[in-house]
């Protein structure tokens, strides 16, 4: 395990810890009995993903230190559903740029990796050349067989160039939810 994947499983198992809400306690007399901690019914939290600078006249619009947003919420079969908050209008610049989401469950041990389109395809009239290529293809939105327990997942904008895949975030966005 990396060390940053091990710092943000130790932040994550800290907020989760931190999330547990206590019932406050009755005065303790005999007479009455003493109400036990419950635990929160939900955990949620999103930290966006933070772009690198965009330099040059080619830059994609919003300019450098781009944010962002990927939702987490729990669904049906103990699942998570990611989801692009706000997909960005459409940019030449977005045709090989796309997100990783890589997701662990602190329980099981269970891991994935989700890929995801943040940005809105071109309505271009017909005729034209379509955009191709694989960010094209993805969802918005995906969902992940995680199981129960508290997940934990980073957000990573990537970018497909001749040399490869590299890696276009400088500060990766972080999620953690509690999974029925």
């Amino acid at each position: 395990m990396s060390l940053r994947t091990r710092i943000l499983t130790g932040v994550a198992a800290s907020v989760a810890a931190l999330s547990f809400a206590a019932t406050p306690l009755a005065a303790a007399t005999p007479s009455e009995p003493v109400a036990h901690p419950v635990a929160a019914q939900e955990l949620s939290f999103a930290i966006p993903a933070i772009g690198g600078i965009e330099a040059g006249p080619g830059g994609v619009p919003g300019g450098s230190f781009q944010q962002t947003h990927v939702i987490a919420r729990p669904a049906a079969g103990s699942s998570v559903t990611f989801t692009v908050a706000n997909p960005a209008p459409w940019h030449y610049q977005y045709a090989y740029r796309y997100l990783s989401v890589s997701w662990r469950n602190l329980t099981t041990g269970a891991s994935g990796t989700v890929a995801l389109r943040h940005w809105q395809r071109p309505a271009f009239a017909p005729g034209t050349v379509p955009v191709t290529g694989y960010p094209v293809s993805l969802p918005t939105s995906a969902a992940a067989r995680t199981g129960a327990g508290p997940v934990v997942a980073t957000v990573t904008v990537l970018r497909e160039q001749y040399s490869g895949t590299v890696t276009s975030s400088i500060i990766p966005g972080l999620n953690a939810l509690l999974v029925p």
